[in-house]
């Protein structure tokens, strides 16, 4: 009778509207071993064996004794009627495989409208973001939990420390959160409670400000603020306009802020200092691409929202980071480990959001249309960014990392001051000359948590007011700062323990 499975074949029972269900079906329409398959979209079918909603929740496969096999149990009874698949079958049937395959298989079915297909991207950009910002938090956990010597710096000077039980606690929540945000099909409240932990943490230390999370930060609230219904069509391309926008923002904006002096004379000579040890020769052509490097990083930033210029905006964009991590990475200087992850996630990144035939354009990009998170978005990553070349915005929330561009701050402290300050931090000071002490923040930060130190004056004036509160005489000690800026650099300012 028509509609009547065929015994002689395995019945397949599945979710055609279902992209990860209609391909791997599709896989098997176009194999040799078609004919061993009897296919049924749920969708097509008048009548059903089974439920609706249960074929929906995991596919159905009835094989050729009448058996009904489930989920996870499904597939290798599919892939078991290919020859090479038999041997991963075998081995998804072993007694631990088996036990972890159904779980694994429901947490696969919940996402799999975006797992494959057009909206696939905003799934994978949320498991990258996620994964990658978890690493970075293991990786600077002394900044979060501690223990550490490097002071906090609290937003507001009343605000008490957060560590002990509580900060531990707080901590391992973010990777439960984070854990459940992966997983969920309906995200928002899981990614929601881990900004509101971070959002927490930040407060009570400028120093957790660091780049990578406050991308991070952004491009999750971004996600968060998505329906996650496979069907909004105009809400997943909206989310990828702003994180397409994040992203060409950081460049341009890393580009421009390497418009100084600094960095061509000083700071990427120290970067591809590597390459000049083995070949010496190179370095008069380096100092020329130093020259170059800010305004190919800003073009390729725009050449990334452009149909014309994309691809190889792309290639450039891409390759970049892999310069990055060659020189920084164990290869090179094997420095601020910190930035390894962050870098491997901006390509990550550009591949998900650029290498689409997705028709987007500049205008696309850039017009908010009245929606306040893309003109959030606009402010925070276009405009907002360009007050900082005049010290009213902060560098970190501007892309100045590597740039030559940064407030710099140092602690001088005398011989009596050094026996004065506790071990934790005695071993940080560097006797440069006579009575003279000095106290690199940038290193101590690095050694002390992993994380850079927060490059603000205001922040470089709580942290050396910390070490003068444990001075017994306080005019042992002298901060010295030096603001770094494209326009209206200050000179060196020197303030006192009674100036902090």
């Amino acid at each position: 009778m028509p509609g009547e499975p065929d015994n002689k074949k395995l019945t397949v029972y599945y979710d055609g509207q279902c992209p990860m269900c209609a391909t791997i079906m599709d896989s098997v329409r176009n194999s040799v071993k078609v004919d061993d398959f009897d296919l049924r979209d749920m969708h097509t079918e008048r009548s059903l064996p089974f439920g609706r909603d249960a074929i929906e929740r995991e596919i159905h496969v009835t094989d050729r004794d009448g058996r009904v096999h489930r989920g996870a149990a499904a597939i290798f009874e599919i892939a078991d009627q290919y020859p090479g698949l038999r041997i991963a079958t075998r081995f998804g049937r072993m007694p631990l495989v088996r036990a972890l395959a159904p779980p694994v298989y429901r947490v696969v079915a919940a996402n799999r409208r975006f797992i494959v297909g057009a909206a696939g991207r905003i799934f994978w950009l949320k498991i990258a973001t996620i994964v990658f910002f978890c690493i970075g938090l293991f990786m600077s956990a002394r900044a979060w939990i501690g223990p550490r010597s490097y002071p906090e710096a609290p937003v507001f000077g009343a605000l008490p420390a957060v560590d002990g039980p509580l900060a531990y606690g707080l901590f391992a929540a973010l990777f439960g959160l984070a854990a459940a945000s992966v997983i969920s099909p309906k995200p928002q409240k899981w990614i929601a409670a881990f900004l509101a932990i971070v959002a927490f943490f930040c407060v009570v230390d400028q120093t957790r400000w660091q780049p990578w999370v406050f991308q991070y930060a952004f491009m999750l609230t971004t996600l968060a603020l998505f329906s996650w219904d496979r069907d909004d069509v105009d809400g997943w391309r909206r989310v990828l306009d702003v994180l397409r926008l994040v992203v060409a923002g950081i460049y341009v904006f890393s580009g421009l802020q390497k418009l100084n002096w600094n960095f061509v004379e000083y700071e990427f000579p120290w970067i591809v200092q590597p390459i000049i040890d083995v070949i010496p020769r190179a370095a008069g052509l380096f100092y020329f691409f130093g020259m170059c490097v800010p305004f190919i990083q800003v073009a390729f930033g725009i050449g990334l929202l452009t149909k014309r210029f994309r691809r190889v905006s792309l290639i450039l964009a891409v390759s970049m980071h892999v310069f990055i991590l060659a020189m920084l990475g164990p290869a090179g200087y094997d420095w601020n480990n910190i930035v390894w992850p962050w870098t491997v996630a901006m390509a990550v990144f550009d591949v998900l959001l650029f290498s689409s035939k997705a028709d987007f354009s500049l205008h696309d990009v850039l017009w908010a249309k009245g929606r306040l998170h893309h003109a959030a978005a606009l402010a925070f990553f276009a405009l907002l960014p360009f007050l900082s070349f005049f010290n009213l915005w902060d560098s970190y929330l501007s892309s100045a990392l590597y740039s030559g561009n940064l407030t710099e701050a140092q602690i001088y402290a005398s011989d009596a001051g050094r026996k004065a300050l506790p071990q934790t931090i005695q071993r940080y000071l560097v006797h440069t000359s006579p009575d003279t002490n000095v106290l690199n923040l940038q290193r101590w930060a690095i050694e002390d948590m992993n994380v850079s130190p927060y490059p603000e004056t205001r922040v470089f004036k709580r942290i050396a007011k910390s070490v003068c509160n444990r001075l017994a005489d306080r005019s042992q000690l002298v901060l010295n700062v030096r603001e770094q800026r494209l326009f209206f650099s200050q000179p060196e300012t020197v303030y006192r323990c009674r100036d902090l």
